[in-house]
């Protein structure tokens, strides 16, 4: 139902509200709010941010996938109700695809999360990236360059957020 001048509102940003809402929560939630293409609304003087919440508010890898031109939603990929791990991901207006590896659970255990390019909706037939970009990290990740897929640990209530750019399909040779 999410298109363009049609959102999802999922309320205000709440970025590191005291006492409910620290680093990790805020930067997951800021992911999910990207993620669906909410409007992002904060209930902060932007003037006087602090360093912290300004690193995730203002990270324009980040917002860019808010504000990408496609304006659908992401949706769940895949999860595991046992270990808290999800996958969450959307197509984005290039082709590129946005990804969450989020880690549900509260208490203090890790989960390892993957995710196989070919089960996301939509990702190009042969299932391979030719990049990977961490999108807190503003990294590249070489490792997952030409890659089927991904993994990684993450910690409770955080997340792992990417834009994974499907590598390109090899023309057929002359004649065939």
């Amino acid at each position: 139902f999410v298109r363009p001048h049609a959102w999802l509102d999922p309320d205000f940003l709440e970025t590191l509200f005291p006492i409910t809402m620290d680093y990790t929560a805020s930067r997951t939630e800021m992911s999910f709010w990207c993620l669906w293409s909410a409007p992002l609304i904060v209930a902060t003087d932007v003037r006087k941010m602090s360093t912290e919440k300004r690193s995730i508010l203002m990270n324009p890898e980040v917002i860019a996938i808010d504000q990408d031109a496609l304006g659908v939603a992401g949706d769940i990929v895949a999860r595991d109700d046992k270990t808290g791990a999800q996958v969450w991901a959307k197509p984005l207006h290039n082709g590129d695809f946005a990804v969450i590896l989020y880690n549900r659970h509260r208490i203090f255990k890790n989960a390892h999360i993957s995710v196989e390019w070919k089960d996301l909706p939509g990702f190009p037939k042969g299932g391979k990236a030719s990049s990977v970009r961490d999108l807190w990290g503003r990294s590249d990740i070489e490792e997952a360059k030409d890659s089927a897929g991904f993994e990684a640990e993450v910690a409770p209530r955080d997340v792992v957020f990417l834009r994974v750019t499907p590598a390109k399909a090899a023309a057929a040779p002359l004649g065939e």
